[in-house]
């Protein structure tokens, strides 16, 4: 617990208390307790733009990391932020606070990539009761036919303000769950490890292949297509490699459970062929150019 009456370096909870439309396969309660294998939220098929989601904390909370993790195939182009409090003596209803826009940030059109991008907004303490994600249209891809979005998970890191929760429960303002506010969940780089899971790969291969997958994100929109093309290749690769690391892994281990020495000698080798290419492919993205 830190000061100043305030529980710190949580994952926030909270309760999507209202979204404009979901698929039935893909409700938005999936958000509420992601799991590796779930899919999230996706809009209902040919919606209207942009699609809301709001999201209700458990009292007032100052949030200083927001983590949106997008869906491969329903990628939104664009999706905006915007905190609410509820004035004094009103009911803690979604309907009735008054919402601040915050700003904005894009997501990339990966293409007929598989992996699934996200976007971190540092959002430096601001206060709220509620935060509504406002979705704008999905970039076009060949999975996606009936225009939809999708988000597979959301993260909102922070503190809980007990003491300005305390005055909106002495305001008449009921409803807080103070046990589920103050559990929280443990940060342990949740979105890298539940990737990794996903896309067959190990979590050092993904912190990798996200930071590639970002500097492309940076050279599309700087309009270096030269660059963005030659990242592109770089993270397919990587892709490739962390995918075929983690099977050699795994096989290694089943070689070292059955007494199979020599397969796992052989294997050895391989992962270390894996790794020293991958770390070779990181260092060519740094120097500029890879062979």
């Amino acid at each position: 617990r830190g000061g100043g009456g305030r529980f710190t370096g949580m994952r926030l909870p909270f309760t999507v208390v209202h979204r404009d439309s979901e698929a039935k396969e893909s409700p938005a309660s999936n958000l509420h307790n992601p799991t590796v294998h779930s899919p999230g939220w996706a809009s209902a098929p040919f919606p209207l733009f942009p699609q809301e989601i709001t999201l209700a904390f458990t009292g007032a909370v100052c949030i200083d990391t927001l983590r949106v993790l997008a869906h491969e195939h329903f990628v939104p182009s664009k999706l905006h932020v915007s905190v609410g409090l509820v004035p004094k003596y009103s009911p803690p209803d979604h309907r009735s606070a008054k919402f601040k826009y915050l700003g904005f940030v894009r997501f990339a059109n990966n293409g007929e990539w598989k992996l699934r991008e996200q976007q971190t907004i540092q959002l430096k303490g601001v206060s709220c009761s509620f935060l509504k994600l406002s979705v704008e249209k999905p970039h076009s891809h060949s999975k996606n036919l009936c225009g939809q979005v999708g988000i597979v998970d959301i993260s909102v890191e922070g503190d809980v303000d007990l003491d300005e929760s305390t005055k909106l429960l002495k305001m008449g303002q009921q409803g807080l769950d103070f046990e589920m506010l103050t559990r929280g969940i443990d940060l342990d780089e949740d979105f890298v490890h539940t990737e990794a899971k996903v896309e067959g790969m190990g979590a050092d291969a993904v912190r990798m292949v996200r930071r590639v997958a970002a500097l492309k994100q940076d050279a599309e929109w700087a309009e270096d297509f030269d660059e963005a093309e030659r990242l592109s290749g770089i993270v397919s690769e990587m892709t490739k490699c962390g995918r075929e690391l983690e099977d050699a892994e795994a096989r290694k281990q089943d070689a070292v459970a059955s007494e199979d020495y020599a397969e796992a000698k052989a294997l050895k080798l391989t992962t270390d062929g894996l790794k020293a290419r991958l770390r070779e492919l990181m260092d060519g993205v740094q120097r500029g150019r890879v062979r």
